[in-house]
């Protein structure tokens, strides 16, 4: 039934009621008694009560000194990764290899994959000693500490270490050859696209080596290598030039 067709005599009383409940409403409550329950939060109580959203930051350049220096000061993680990069190029300052692996470690124990990577390609390429890693030194302490950060640089998502630790483990560096788990880390990132990964894997499959041996396979990831715009694979998917990789 609508308001307008209520007697008068219930109007008059509905309009005390209200008036009788806005006045309580606002009457201020007593010091020492509780707030009713069930009262919603004031919007600016509400508001205060959550927390402000962190402010966008854009990571570093890879030139800008003091923009890694503050950034990863102030645990920006992917800004320590390039601030150790410049420490360890010197291009933009005196280089400093201990303090460019302090970095990148930090960074690799924070979940950067990019940290795990630098790490790996610095002992692969010998920027960095590896005396005493997994109880070797020289060349092949340096061997297993890359496979060591490459393998968590393929755990965090990184397909450059994943296909740096299937080569490693192809040719037995850093560990006993094992062309099977090379051949798994190697479909697993050309899965993802990458065409290198795609031209390891065909390379197995034409010889048997850690897969079955399918050269249909392995021409069919030649080809996909090819697509992905890698010349190697279309001169391994068909001598003759019939396949040709995208250009623009």
């Amino acid at each position: 039934m609508h308001v307008r067709e209520l007697a008068p005599p219930l109007l008059g009383a509905l309009f005390l009621c209200g008036c009788s409940s806005a006045t309580a409403a606002r009457r201020p409550a007593e010091p020492g008694r509780p707030a009713p329950e069930g009262r919603a939060a004031t919007p600016r109580a509400a508001a205060s009560a959550e927390a402000a959203p962190p402010p966008l930051r854009l990571p570093c350049e890879a030139d800008d000194l003091v923009g890694c220096t503050n950034g990863c000061a102030d645990h920006q993680i992917e800004d320590c990764v390039t601030l150790g990069a410049m420490y360890l190029g010197g291009a933009i300052v005196s280089i400093d290899v201990e303090r460019a692996m302090t970095l990148f470690e930090k960074a690799c124990a924070e979940g950067s994959a990019r940290g795990c990577l630098r790490l790996g390609d610095a002992y692969h390429d010998r920027l960095a000693r590896a005396d005493g890693a997994g109880g070797a030194s020289g060349a092949s302490g340096a061997d297993e500490a890359a496979l060591y950060w490459h393998a968590r640089a393929c755990h965090a998502g990184a397909n450059l270490g994943c296909l740096a630790a299937g080569r490693a483990y192809l040719h037995g560096q850093g560990a006993s050859a094992d062309p099977g788990r090379a051949a798994a880390l190697f479909q697993r990132v050309c899965e993802r696209g990458n065409a290198h990964a795609c031209v390891e894997l065909g390379h197995l499959h034409a010889e048997g080596e850690g897969v079955q041996r399918d050269d249909r396979k392995a021409v069919e990831l030649f080809t996909k290598a090819c697509k992905l715009g890698l010349d190697e694979g279309c001169l391994r998917a068909s001598r003759s030039g019939d396949v040709l990789p995208p250009r623009d």
